[in-house]
């Protein structure tokens, strides 16, 4: 994959050049990922990759091309993009993330993003035609490419905003009634049918849900760090399985580190461990050390119903409660009622668009793809 060199076509002796890479860029991508935190609140933390900025476009995509941004011969930016088999309108097809980019401070705003349109979306990996970028609410650079079209860069894809993916941070504090109605347990392999059978139906019907069948499932657990057939949770109602939710420590390939906390932050970071030193919940990260977290990569539940959810996400909070992790991530888009699983815990949102993009015009502008209900899977972000 993206290991040979190649330059874009370029005027003659421009400063800034697009040039293909691959891993033996690594350790200088992950520097200039850590070179751009984000702030929130009073929070700046890094969405760190570390040691393997390769490992996530490698568990999700079957192919993907990485082009990297360079100011005479120094690495000032790059970006991905990845191919993989998801459903679209109900059917298996071959689509485009876009996704890691990282530009360095000095050389933003120097159109990267236009300069490798012919990389990126030129020839595209069989013929694909549709894809997705997700980009923070709030981040006005980014935000401000979203449909914009340019003349002399006929590549470009055309784009528009469909939804919005609401991140919730759960924050892990005491310990959370379990569910009376719902038994919930790890699942075994004996389950395996079932939770790709409840998995198919939800992911059938969601834009951009990856492919999935037992072959694949068994694929995922094989090659995916940290994680078989007991990160899985099965709710079940009278020995009937009704709900399914996979739970993901990723801090192997991807960490939030916190680079500042305000000085209002410092003090409820000192207070929330003393509250923890006494009631027995973990403490939070200082600064340059990141949470450790659970992600819900997955999850299905019988008629979308969010008590289900609710008693799902209960069992792995306490559980992850005792293993003294300090969040669960879980995220879905605005209007998935699964979101109201949340409602009783303590989290903090953290909210992005979700851009349709496509080489077709009339993909975007006509209605013809279903995105009432868009998938992410936020572990793989």
């Amino acid at each position: 994959m993206a290991q040979s060199f190649r330059h874009i076509n370029m005027a003659k002796g421009n400063l800034y050049t697009v040039r293909e890479i691959g891993k033996e860029w690594n350790n200088e991508m992950l520097e200039i990922l850590k070179q751009s935190p984000i702030e929130s609140k009073g929070l700046t933390i890094c969405f760190d990759k570390s040691p393997d900025i390769f490992m996530i476009p490698e568990l999700k995509s079957q192919y993907y091309k990485c082009a990297g941004f360079f100011k005479n011969d120094e690495l000032t930016g790059f970006g991905m993009l990845l191919f993989y088999q998801a459903y679209v309108n109900g059917e298996p097809k071959t689509i485009a993330h876009f996704c890691n980019v990282y530009v360095k401070k000095e050389s933003r705003n120097r159109g990267f993003y236009f300069r490798a349109s012919d990389f990126f979306f030129k020839n595209l990996y069989k013929d694909t035609n549709l894809g997705y970028t997700i980009i923070m609410k709030g981040n006005k650079a980014a935000e401000s490419h979203i449909n914009r079209r340019n003349p002399k860069f006929k590549n470009l894809p055309y784009s528009k905003v469909i939804s919005y993916l609401i991140v919730k941070n759960v924050l892990i504090t005491f310990r959370k009634k379990e569910s009376k109605e719902y038994l919930v347990r790890q699942a075994g392999i004996s389950d395996i049918d079932k939770i790709v059978s409840l998995l198919r139906k939800e992911f059938s019907n969601r834009l951009f849900a990856p492919l999935i069948n037992k072959e694949t499932f068994l694929i995922n657990l094989e090659k995916r760090p940290d994680f078989d057939i007991l990160n899985y949770y099965i709710a079940e109602d009278r020995d009937k399985i009704v709900g399914v939710c996979a739970a993901w420590d990723t801090n192997s390939f991807k960490q939030n580190r916190i680079i500042r906390y305000s000085k209002k932050l410092k003090l409820i970071r000192n207070l929330y461990s003393l509250f923890g030193t006494i009631f027995g919940f973990p403490s939070l990260p200082r600064e340059g050390e990141a949470f450790k977290d659970i992600v819900i990569p997955e999850y299905a539940v019988m008629d979308r119903n969010p008590k289900i959810m609710n008693a799902l996400l209960i069992k792995i909070y306490n559980d992850c409660r005792n293993k003294n992790y300090n969040m669960i991530i879980f995220g879905s888009c605005y209007n998935d009622p699964l979101l109201k699983a949340v409602k009783r815990f303590f989290y903090q949102n953290i909210v992005s668009n979700i851009i349709l993009g496509s080489t077709d015009k009339s993909l975007i502008e006509e209605n013809k793809i279903d995105i009432s209900l868009p998938y992410i899977d936020v572990s793989l972000l």
